[in-house]
């Protein structure tokens, strides 16, 4: 049994999302699996302190500005206090610079990428989920670096892969729409949807809207959904995602991580690009149709995003596709094949 410590440098907020701190949850959940200990450094004011908690990782606080030299320093410290053999770096704040400084301490570093970050990468292992990941994207990255790429690497949490049950036929007409854009949805495509989903009059739709804690625009969103005509309910911060998605006949999400738990658990995929690091990813998914790719959300006018959004509804041929496709992309064992590979390097050979 392992008997090492991962740390995780990542964050989360209303501007950076959720998404790299919750799938990093996923990878030290595997790690802990296997024996080990996992411990989190997040910069002070940063979200899901309490979900990391709880997963049964410890969180340790940087007081510096993500990114900077005083945060890579702070970080080497918990480094070196805590004797960790693999640290995980995760999101597109950390210059390269930051990634030499944490490369110069002892042990490995990994970092997971969506293609936004600055190359060439210094590091041992990169882990890139998406579906269009390419080793030619990383020229120049040192020769020694390995790879992990494609949506077989994608890490899922464990509530996601204790919840698979047999997904019953797809509908004919999609009646029961999940909407989540993730933890912050700064640009409010949240509401951009409603506002569509509302000019669909002619059918009766069960809404279920999903937003995080730094949501900011809960108020008139409230107001959207008291003025739809279709039956809406307005979840916050939920903790039952798994079971959201499995009562789901159509979801409407960014691109990113979620994409991965919605192909595992079998549930058609209508995407809005709202960040460019998500854009390759909804790219690649459209492109494979394991998801229909609407663009992004700033070239989408109300009348054309509820045109686009009722043709998805009520195609239960391209739906059934979409779900087909996704399933053979992700099948649950992504963060168990990146610990797998953590364990071939040199500081596994002590155990």
């Amino acid at each position: 049994m392992l008997r090492h410590t991962l740390l995780v440098r990542s964050d989360a907020s209303h501007e950076i999302g959720s998404g790299h701190v919750m799938r990093c949850i996923a990878l030290a959940q595997a790690w802990q699996e296997n024996g080990g200990r996992a411990i989190f450094a997040l910069a002070r004011g940063m979200e899901l302190e309490g979900r990391i908690i709880a997963e049964g990782s410890e969180v340790v606080k940087i007081d510096a500005e993500p990114g900077t030299a005083e945060d890579a320093a702070q970080t080497a410290v918990i480094l070196s206090r805590s004797e960790a053999c693999w640290r995980v770096v995760d999101g597109y704040h950390f210059p390269s610079d930051y990634h030499a400084r944490l490369r110069d301490a002892a042990g490995h570093l990994l970092l997971m990428d969506n293609g936004e970050g600055v190359l060439p990468y210094d590091c041992d292992l990169v882990v890139n989920p998406d579906c269009d990941a390419s080793r030619t994207r990383y020229g120049g990255t040192n020769r020694r670096t390995r790879f992990l790429l494609g949506p077989r690497y994608a890490p899922l949490r464990r509530e996601f892969l204790e919840s698979v049950i047999a997904r019953p036929e797809i509908r004919k007409t999609a009646k029961r729409i999940l909407i989540s854009f993730g933890g912050g949805d700064q640009h409010d495509v949240t509401l951009q949807v409603i506002d569509a989903l509302n000019e669909i009059r002619n059918l009766e739709l069960d809404l279920t809207v999903v937003v995080g804690a730094s949501y900011l625009f809960q108020e008139r969103l409230k107001a959207a959904l008291e003025k739809s005509g279709h039956r809406t309910r307005l979840l916050c911060n939920v903790k039952n995602m798994p079971e959201l998605m499995m009562t789901a006949d159509l979801a409407v999400t960014a691109g990113g991580g979620t994409c991965y738990e919605l192909a595992f658990m079998k549930v058609p995929m209508f995407l809005i690009v709202m960040a460019s690091n998500h854009e390759q990813s909804a790219q690649g998914l459209g492109a494979s149709a394991a998801a229909y790719n609407a663009g992004w959300f700033s070239s989408l006018n109300k009348s054309a995003l509820a045109e686009s959004l009722r043709a998805v509804i009520c195609d239960q041929t391209l739906r059934r596709q979409l779900v087909e496709n996704g399933a053979r992309m992700v099948d649950g064992r992504g963060a168990n094949r990146v610990v797998e590979t953590m364990l071939q390097f040199e500081c596994a050979r002590t155990l």
